[in-house]
């Protein structure tokens, strides 16, 4: 009967297989989506926030999770290596795909690049360093007639050049002036302190001088 159907019409029984085709493709590939993004499979995020990586590593890839270490930061007062935050959240539902990213405390102290210091004043020398994170900050004054002024850098005892990396942990000692040369008497100064502050007022008016000429013209 179905024979005689096609014989008599051929189009119909085409459309259908077509129809019939297409939803079987479409069903198939309904069902290979649902396996490759693991549909419905979904599970609690575990709680990994102050556990050492390791432990936090197993207990994510047992929860069938992966993870990921986003970023690091240094709290000397935290053990190296915790786990400080995770996202997702702990208990959150996510997909088995999902990566948990987490931050920890670094193992080793963030290193920086010694910032230009010399011929600022002391307080904007220590408000910089504290800024980038410097715990460990000593100002020592020197005989200068710059008072205030911070003419040295030394970082755990040792002298330093700007752009040096060091360690937030290192001690950081800037040498600052005392302003008393300036009211010491030039007369009782050694022979060769007194050659070099002659040499030096010499080139501070050779230099006055010159751009003042050049302000002139």
């Amino acid at each position: 009967m179905f024979g005689t159907f096609g014989e008599k019409h051929p189009i119909i029984v085409n459309v259908l297989g077509v129809i019939i085709v297409f939803f079987a493709v479409w069903y198939a590939l309904y069902l290979l989506i649902d396996v490759f993004t693991l549909h419905g499979q979904e599970a609690k995020v575990p709680s990994v926030r102050n556990m050492s990586l390791d432990n936090a590593i197993r207990k994510i890839e047992a929860a069938g999770f992966e993870w990921e270490i986003s970023d690091s930061l240094f709290n000397e007062a935290i053990k190296p290596g915790m786990v400080l935050e995770q996202e997702p959240k702990a208990n959150a539902m996510a997909k088995k795909t999902r990566v948990i990213y987490l931050t920890i405390n670094a193992f080793n102290p963030k290193m920086v690049n010694l910032p230009i210091l010399s011929e600022i004043s002391c307080r904007d020398a220590v408000n910089r360093l504290t800024s980038m994170g410097f715990k460990y900050v000593k100002v020592d004054t020197v005989p200068s007639a710059d008072e205030g002024l911070v003419l040295a850098v030394k970082v755990n005892g040792h002298p330093v050049t700007p752009g040096s990396k060091v360690s937030i942990k290192d001690q950081i000692s800037i040498e600052v002036g005392d302003g008393l040369m300036a009211e010491m008497p030039f007369d009782v100064l050694p022979d060769n302190v007194q050659d070099s502050l002659q040499l030096m007022q010499r080139d501070k008016a050779a230099y006055e001088a010159k751009h003042h000429l050049n302000d002139d013209e």
